[in-house]
């Protein structure tokens, strides 16, 4: 089994399935986080515990795609070409529990905490109390929408 309490969150984002033909079933977007071990990179779709490995996090991506496209044809294969059986029974895996993806999940929203807090402060470093208000202020009421590092969109099918 592999370690991942030891390695360390380089990215994290979204899965975006977009389907290119009618044989590949639509689904929600899932979560994705990538962690870097001691020479290599590890991409994990959280939501339906597939993973794939690289010398980068580029390689460990695209091997994901290769994987989550495998896996969702052979989804559809088992259940003789009903996409919409196969769609049902991959997002009930993504909304299933288990330790590893509550656990991986975690670590998704601590690197997204971090992040935004890290982007926060490098955005509104304030001269004064009064700007330092304004600046919260702002944020609350900010209407835009958040990016994230990483998606996973083009090639899935």
């Amino acid at each position: 089994m592999i370690r991942f309490d030891s390695m360390n969150v380089t990215n994290f984002g979204k899965v975006i399935f977009i389907p290119k033909n009618h044989t590949v079933p639509s689904l929600p977007d899932m979560n994705l986080i990538v962690l870097k071990g001691d020479d290599k990179y590890h991409a994990i779709c959280i939501d339906i515990e597939i993973d794939s490995i690289g010398d980068s996090v580029e390689d460990a991506c695209n091997n994901l795609k290769k994987r989550l496209l495998l896996y969702t044809t052979q989804m559809v294969n088992n259940y003789d070409n009903n996409i919409k059986a196969a769609a049902e029974d991959i997002i009930n895996m993504a909304y299933s529990q288990g330790d590893l993806k509550q656990y991986l999940f975690k670590r998704y929203i601590q690197a997204k905490q971090q992040y935004l807090l890290s982007k926060i402060a490098k955005k509104n470093k304030a001269k004064s109390r009064k700007e330092e208000i304004k600046n919260a202020f702002n944020r609350i009421f900010q209407i835009e929408p958040i990016r994230f590092d990483l998606t996973l969109a083009a090639g899935m099918a």
